[in-house]
């Protein structure tokens, strides 16, 4: 942290003893303009409901099997139209054609004719990834439609979370809060310094956990994490926003004894913590709490586009996924496309996005100005801020993730 910075950091820590620690980050409400508490995520993943007593691959309501079970790849490739002795080969580690960091290259070659299964998806014969069958999800009525969708686990019904129905039992999402695989390595990467998010809340009201006109905003700032001794991420440090011409989100809505319950204003767009890098919502919604200790925790949802979904896992290498985490990936694209329930075109267009949600935690911070002067007042837009060239960046790589390519 800079020097500067950090000195501001050590004085605001200070005001807190007195204030107290969960309003050290919040703006005086005596101003005109209101008040605003801030917080960097130190964690967010997918919400895939997990419904075993215990252990990642256990039996439970979610998925009464277990976690999907690997597949025998031998078979795979003999009913691909490989003999039994060329399969082996290919499995073989001896094979000097398989590397420690991209598998087995050929792989790909079992779609018809021995089309690639990565780039070409529907050449491969679906095996079928087992879907979620329970009843209950974590999420969000995106639909305002009570009658359709999941229960959540508190009872409520109507939840809309259609990616976990359709990738829930893949082990790499299965488990318990922060303990499925998949979240646990995303999130070491922001934990590391691969990227930072930080959130301001801001409201025009007296109290901030009853005020009818309520801003969230979610930033790219470019200062990385603090972890303390334990490995947690540290609270009270300070965070530049740094502004970002696609990956910024803003929500409008109140809060109700401290529940914050908001839609997305605009284009929301979010840093996702999968192989794809961004989250496009449409339909987005929010639930947070802002918690007695400062922590701000709760679900975004809305629907995303699931074709960036499979082409993150395929350009993070396709063979080497499949094979530790127990999935052939063109059964990952057969069930999105399967159980994808919205149409930016309308109910009889074609269903490019699927519903989701995303777990949040996030602490108390302080959130500078892109400039690194001056306190964060409000909930604002920053793209417009963001230089030309990465602007021209953003722009030539538009078209990786619009959701558009593979038939």
């Amino acid at each position: 942290m800079r020097g500067g910075r950090k000195v501001l950091a050590i004085v605001a820590a200070a005001a807190a003893s007195v204030a107290g620690s969960a309003l050290a980050r919040e703006v005086p409400a005596a101003r005109a303009e209101g008040w605003s508490r801030t917080y960097v995520v130190e964690w967010y993943e997918p919400a895939m409901y997990y419904g075993a007593k215990d252990g990642v691959i256990s039996p439970g309501t979610d998925c009464p099997a277990g976690t999907h079970a690997s597949p025998d790849w031998v078979k795979v490739l003999m009913d691909a139209g490989y003999t039994r002795k060329e399969a082996e080969w290919l499995r073989d580690p001896a094979n000097p054609t398989r590397s420690a960091v991209h598998g087995q290259p050929a792989m790909a070659f079992r779609g018809k004719d021995r089309q690639n299964v990565y780039d070409y998806p529907a050449t491969a014969t679906e095996s079928g990834l087992t879907p979620v069958s329970g009843t209950i999800a974590e999420g969000l009525d995106l639909d305002d439609d009570a009658s359709t969708g999941f229960t959540s686990p508190t009872g409520r019904k109507g939840i809309d979370n259609n990616f976990y129905k359709a990738l829930g039992c893949w082990k790499t999402y299965r488990g318990p809060p922060r303990m499925s695989s998949g979240a646990q390595g995303q999130n070491d990467g922001m934990r590391e310094g691969a990227w930072t998010i930080v959130v301001v809340v801001s409201g025009r009201g007296k109290d901030p956990l009853n005020d009818k006109t309520v801003e969230v905003g979610f930033y790219h700032s470019g200062d990385k994490i603090v972890r303390d001794g334990m490995g947690n991420v540290a609270s009270d440090y300070t965070f530049s926003i740094k502004p970002h011409f696609r990956q910024e989100a803003i929500f409008r809505g109140e809060t109700r004894n401290g529940r914050i319950i908001a839609q997305g204003v605009g284009n929301v767009v979010l840093r996702n913590p999968g192989a794809d890098p961004e989250l496009p919502l449409l339909k987005s919604k929010l639930e947070l709490e802002m918690k007695p200790d400062g922590r701000l925790v709760g679900l975004i949802g809305g629907y995303r586009p699931w074709l960036p979904v499979y082409k993150g896992w395929i350009a993070a290498r396709g063979a080497v996924i499949e094979v530790l985490t127990w999935v052939q990936m063109p059964d990952v694209w057969y069930a999105l496309r399967r159980y994808a329930d919205y149409s930016p075109s309308g109910p009889g267009g074609e269903k490019s996005y699927i519903s989701y949600a995303m777990r949040v935690d996030a602490v108390p911070a302080y959130v500078m100005e892109p400039s690194g002067t001056t306190s964060v007042a409000k909930v604002k837009s920053y793209r417009a801020e963001a230089g030309a060239t990465q602007l021209a960046a953003i722009s030539s790589g538009q078209a990786n993730s619009s959701g558009g390519g593979l038939e």
